[in-house]
């Protein structure tokens, strides 16, 4: 075989391209099956809190939430776009004996959009979330819809799907508790009144992956009282939800309370509150916005800056950024369910009309594709007792306009003697 310059210079092992080799192919070594038979109906239906438990026998991935709702038969009494993922005020799980941690509904959606591996898919998963329908007086609609929790173990996408949470080296049970809304907080228009307090069903389903041969198991092939297992992830810090100040110009944000670790990166999306007013003449959740222009820095160093020297274009460079450094836009197609306000100052969006709901990354750490960044460890950054300034110039000068940041932390659930907790 002839020998080029660039083989002389490049280091690295050679691999056949032709045949398929030990080099270029794997087989798996514990066989397995999946399935999703493992199935719990909600304790309540109604506004309150239902919990989800899991046992300790076999490698849990996805945990999804199917649920149906009754629209009336009677007019302007509408369903949101996204309710599914509207109707959950906030999520807990608990991996075994590790700490327990919480999570928002809308943090549920962003993290689950923003691990699809392009737009379509995204736009898929938030359409699964719950169509938004339009009552009428001629009969009542029965619909439905599903969510997937995008929990620290899993990745809700077939693309570099993380292996499952191995609940085999674990004696305690898990537990994901799930608080819900009142259903009749899903509706819109004048009919409000007729709205229905509860779902008509909703059910936990979880995708399980079992070792054929049980002996398989970790626990009992390793003396777990002695040895670890590290088990990679991503960690989301609780959302946090800043109200900002009514201002042309750009304001300064302090962002506090992060955790001893290291920081990836950090989402933000702006909400307006006219999007969801008390009388709920148009409820749009799911109508996020992008800031004019927005800079990051620690410790005064700027990271994340994305403006254009004080225009108004900071919105397109950071979507750019986030899609030359991923695999797509961050931002996902939404349809106007009543007539938001709001639209960078444009005007009133129309019911019925699509809209373009975005979010911005702020990394710290350095780019690495998605699918592959659940067990490839890229280094963050370490923020210890420390504060994060944000500057930013909302879309319009108006006291509606509200911060959504959530934290992206590198994490590691370790699990040894039947528990398990995280390393940050």
């Amino acid at each position: 075989m002839a020998t080029s310059v660039q083989d002389m210079v490049r280091p690295a092992d050679c691999v056949d391209l032709y045949y398929y080799d030990g080099a270029t192919s794997m087989k798996q070594c514990f066989a397995t099956t999946q399935n999703t038979k493992y199935q719990q109906a909600f304790q309540t239906l109604g506004a309150g809190q239902v919990v989800f438990t899991i046992p300790p026998q076999n490698g849990i991935q996805d945990v999804v939430l199917n649920m149906g709702i009754t629209v009336p038969a009677v007019a302007n009494c509408s369903l949101v776009s996204g309710w599914c993922y509207d109707i959950i005020d906030q999520v807990s799980f608990r991996y075994g004996g590790s700490s327990q941690f919480f999570v928002t509904g809308d943090q549920l959606l962003q993290q689950a959009l923003r691990k699809q591996p392009n737009r379509s898919a995204a736009n898929d998963l938030y359409n699964i979330g719950g169509l938004a329908v339009t009552s009428s007086a001629g009969g009542a609609q029965s619909v439905e819809g599903s969510v997937v929790l995008a929990l620290p173990h899993s990745l809700p996408s077939g693309v570099g799907k993380a292996h499952p949470l191995p609940t085999d080296c674990l004696t305690q049970q898990c537990q994901i508790t799930v608080i819900l809304k009142s259903a009749a907080s899903l509706f819109w228009g004048a009919g409000v009144a007729s709205a229905p307090t509860s779902l008509a069903f909703g059910n936990f389903i979880v995708q399980q992956v079992m070792l054929n041969n049980q002996g398989d198991a970790l626990a009992r092939r390793v003396n777990m009282a002695d040895n670890a297992y590290a088990f990679p992830c991503e960690f989301l810090q609780q959302k946090q939800t800043i109200a900002l100040q009514n201002s042309a110009t750009s304001q300064s944000v302090v962002l506090t309370g992060f955790r001893s670790g290291e920081v990836k990166s950090i989402q933000i999306w702006l909400t307006n509150t006219a999007d969801t007013p008390a009388n709920q003449a148009t409820n749009d959740p799911f109508f996020w916005y992008l800031p004019k222009a927005v800079e990051m820095l620690y410790a005064g160093d700027k990271y994340a800056v994305f403006s254009n020297s004080g225009g108004t274009g900071g919105g397109s460079v950071a979507q750019l950024f986030n899609l030359i450094n991923g695999n797509k836009i961050s931002a996902f197609d939404n349809v106007s369910t009543g007539n938001a306000a709001n639209g960078y100052g444009t005007g009133a969006v129309a019911a019925g009309t699509g809209y373009l709901a975005k979010w911005v990354e702020l990394p710290f750490a350095q780019t690495f594709v998605d699918e592959d960044a659940h067990y490839m460890l890229v280094h963050g950054k370490p923020i210890t007792n420390g504060i994060v300034n944000l500057n930013l110039t909302t879309p319009t000068a108006s006291a509606n306009w509200v911060l959504n940041v959530s934290y992206v932390y590198n994490a590691t659930l370790l699990f040894s003697q039947g528990t398990v907790d995280y390393v940050f």
